[in-house]
């Protein structure tokens, strides 16, 4: 009898024994996995944003610190202070601020069409700001080139065209970051009217308060909305390199992010001095930032939205009102639009007929196809990288606040002063990846992350943490929670995120313009270099071509989603 019941024992612990083993080296292994993942973030941290970010700011006061030499020097930003730096950062800081101070208006009174009254077609508002935020501003810019040139559509009224040559400058400028930034406001403003309440003007009526002072108490309950906007449009205008480049070069008006390009694209290079501009740059965008954490404090003066409340009631307009508003609206979209569109349609149609138009093709397809290869590779890396990062933000902890911080203000800084810290840092002799593609894959995805990480916040911080401890209890690993669950939910912001991704990689300007491989100029620098060499005709088809392209590319990925994503996933992603 011992006999058999030590033989049925041993077996039994036998296996508890092999079962326990198995566990601790699943958990060490997990542990290791933890090490070696946070290991590789950080590398990836360093790699992208720490090692050439660090290095370049830090050469305004150690001008060799690349180079093992630590003495420090207030040279640069001595020389930042005078002459050509300051007097560009001094157009910039007046540049900005009247671009926020217009944009304003036009940001209200779009928003105030939109929500608050009875025109007819007021959908067509939100489309078009959205079209007018996505489309690029430095194809914008390079439509108003066009229109201004001598052999342009306006060569036959010289009236016209000496009106158009005018946008050669800081008046063009002007007009077209007003242009690119009052979609900002709009959006600002758009929730705040969406959500007014219509006890306060309410209330107003009662008490007999004048149409003026209710249009004040109106105002001060969108100031929060409109300071937001305005630090918004304020901080593009300081960070816009692409209308600098392509309206100021032309006629010597020079912005901070010129200068900045100027000292590390010329000769000599100037390094310490760059970094010295964007050090004071990065001042002149600050008050945005400190204007816009204050705005969320001054916002809770002004909360309406409850369990009473009561939406405002649309203006309702005259037909006369209706006309005027509709005609004004037109004019803003032909103007914004229509108008430098058309311009590079009419430059890229010669009249010989298609040999020209045939002749021309290879190199522009050739950018065109470089920057979407490029484009394609850097928005899938940016989606990997930003998914964890949005993760980690929408986890309550010190981890998330501080890459949340930490992303703002990437977001503040001016894209220019990235591309030349991945410039300066990447040209030595330890590190020599400058003059290849691999350089600038990376400063695409180091560009990227941040904006595409905001854009995930919000589709993952609406993941409650009841769905993993559910697919725990039901046996489901880690990978398979993430594939049944997670992936299915999070389908459609991703893949809309991935889009936009490409999109505005591939337009961009500043990384490609001081990192592209010799002999393969991306989209964006072939513009820039057509429009530079008059070759005007050539810069018009390849804007023509370029967007024609892309837009295409954006229609054939949307329909590959909703062909090749099962239905479960988009409607689940649509909830």
């Amino acid at each position: 009898m011992s006999t058999q019941h030590s033989g049925a024992i041993w077996p039994t612990q036998s296996v508890a024994k092999q079962a326990d083993r198995l566990q601790a080296m699943r958990a060490v292994t997990r542990r290791w996995a933890r090490r070696l993942g946070l290991l590789f973030a950080a590398a990836v941290f360093v790699a992208l944003w720490a090692y050439p970010l660090l290095g370049f700011l830090f050469t305004a006061l150690l001008p060799h610190v690349l180079q093992g030499d630590l003495r420090p020097t207030l040279a640069p930003l001595r020389h930042a202070f005078h002459g050509y730096a300051l007097h560009a950062l001094w157009n910039s800081l007046w540049v900005a601020l009247t671009v926020g101070v217009l944009s304003l208006p036009f940001g209200l009174w779009l928003a105030w069409l939109r929500e608050r009254t009875d025109l007819r077609g007021r959908g067509w508002i939100e489309a078009g700001a959205w079209l007018l935020l996505i489309f690029p501003d430095f194809f914008l810019a390079s439509g108003w080139m066009l229109l201004a040139a001598p052999i342009g559509p306006l060569a036959a009224w010289p009236m016209a065209l000496h009106a158009a040559q005018r946008l050669l400058g800081p008046v063009g400028i002007i007009l077209t970051l007003t242009l690119k930034v009052v979609p900002y406001v709009f959006l600002v403003t758009q929730g705040s009217l969406r959500h007014s309440s219509a006890a306060l003007q309410e209330a107003a009526r009662v008490h007999g308060l004048s149409r003026l002072r209710r249009l004040r108490l109106g105002l001060a309950a969108l100031l929060p909305a409109l300071a937001a906007g305005f630090a918004m449009a304020y901080a593009e205008s300081l960070r816009n390199f692409a209308v600098v480049a392509t309206l100021g070069a032309s006629s010597g008006f020079t912005m901070g992010t010129y200068a900045i390009d100027q000292a590390v694209n010329g000769m000599p290079l100037n390094f310490p001095l760059a970094a010295a501009t964007s050090w004071l740059l990065l001042a002149l965008v600050l008050p945005a930032l400190v204007l816009q954490s204050r705005v969320g404090r001054r916002a809770r003066q002004h909360q309406t939205l409850g369990a009473k409340h009561r939406p405002a009631a649309r203006v309702r307009l005259q037909a006369s009102h209706q006309l005027l508003h509709g005609a004004l609206l037109l004019a803003l979209a032909a103007f914004a639009l229509a108008l430098p569109t058309f311009a590079a349609l009419g430059m890229a149609w010669p009249k010989a007929g298609w040999a020209p138009i045939a002749a021309s093709l290879p190199p522009l397809l050739a950018a065109i196809r470089y920057s979407l290869q490029l484009a394609l590779v850097a928005a899938s890396l940016t989606v990997c990288i930003a998914l964890p990062i949005a993760w980690l933000i929408a986890r309550p902890g010190r981890v998330g606040r501080m890459l949340d911080v930490t992303l703002l203000a990437m977001m503040a800084l001016p894209l220019i002063v990235l591309a030349a810290a991945y410039l300066q840092a990447y040209n030595q002799s330890y590190a020599p990846l400058y003059g290849g593609s691999l350089l600038l894959g990376m400063a695409y995805v180091a560009l990227a992350v941040p904006a595409t990480s905001r854009v995930l916040l919000g589709p993952v911080a609406q993941l409650h943490r009841s769905l993993a401890d559910a697919a725990r209890v039901h046996g489901l690993t880690r990978t398979q929670t993430l594939r049944h669950v997670h992936l299915p939910l999070l389908a459609g912001p991703l893949f809309y995120a991935w889009l936009l991704t490409v999109l505005s990689i591939a337009f961009e300007l500043p990384a490609s313009e001081l990192l592209y491989p010799a002999g393969h100029p991306p989209l964006a620098v072939a513009l820039l270099q057509y429009a530079g060499g008059f070759q005007l005709h050539q810069q018009a088809r390849l804007q023509v071509l370029g967007m024609a392209v892309l837009l295409a590319f954006a229609l054939l990925a949307r329909w590959a989603y909703q062909r090749l994503t099962p239905v479960a996933w988009r409607q689940l992603g649509t909830l």
